[in-house]
């Protein structure tokens, strides 16, 4: 028994880092984590609103590399959730929701 529940856990560790955060565009397309920013725009509409800002993060031997992040707000109204999609260097790592519309 202590076998098979240890088995299910490594499997449930394992099927969980592959699972990506999706985003069902107000158009019905759907996009992932690690789609591009240009993949992202040609299947949604435009955001409702997008946040631009510069990170640095300490790189090899201590140089700074700065990171384009960019949170793009899709607000579709009372009735559904806010979705932030943030892009980092035009990658989208993330997608979170911010309780529902106005």
């Amino acid at each position: 028994m202590q076998s098979v529940l240890l088995t299910l856990a490594v499997l449930l560790t394992l099927a969980g880092g592959a699972w990506a955060d999706d985003f069902r565009c107000p158009n019905g397309a759907i996009v992932s984590t690690g789609d591009s920013m240009a993949m992202v725009t040609v299947k949604c509409s435009p955001p409702t609103f997008k946040n631009v800002r510069t990170e640095s993060e300490a790189g090899y031997r201590g140089a700074t590399i700065l990171i384009n992040v960019e949170e793009w707000t899709y607000n579709e109204g009372p009735n559904r959730l806010v979705h932030i999609l943030t892009f980092r260097n035009g990658v989208l790592q993330s997608v979170q929701t911010a309780g529902y519309g106005s």
